[in-house]
């Protein structure tokens, strides 16, 4: 790429950053995580990139764990405890993987961020129903029908 190239390529990453929801945040942060993981586990020569994507991870999942042990976390209790618990598991298997080296303990993972990325990424109910509402029109305004 050209310097030229890579200067709109930064600028239109900042702009999209900007514009994302701390949803679309996480799941793009989940997505990346998840990507790192399954390059290090189809990779047998560099055991460096391997702890170090795992070690990543490990370090967005610990992120997710101060912010639901938080208590101005608005997400119903329910969720925080199998979220807090599904942390628990990818510290596990974090753990036994940067232990062992054993690539294929990757794979369930990566089901797991990309699961919850998608999860993120699905608008809510009101979300949908807000967006698919007709416009409101101001006072006073003629709509023709042809």
């Amino acid at each position: 790429m050209t310097p030229a190239t890579n200067e709109k390529l930064d600028v239109y990453k900042t702009h999209q950053r900007h514009n994302e929801s701390d949803r679309d945040i996480e799941a793009r942060a989940l997505l990346i995580c998840a990507s790192q993981l399954d390059a290090a586990r189809t990779s047998k020569e560099n055991s460096e990139f391997y702890m170090e994507a795992i070690k990543r991870n490990q370090q967005l999942w610990t992120i997710f764990q101060v912010a639901l042990c938080d208590p101005g976390n608005p997400l119903p209790r329910e969720l925080k405890t199998t979220l807090l618990n599904l942390s628990c598991y990818v510290d596990r298997v974090s753990f036994r993987a940067l232990a062992e080296f054993k690539p294929p303990l990757l794979s369930s993972l990566i089901d797991i961020n990309r699961g919850i990325a998608t999860g993120l990424s699905k608008k809510t109910k009101i979300e949908n129903m807000v967006s698919a509402a007709p416009p409101v029109l101001p006072t006073g305004s003629v709509t023709t029908t042809a």
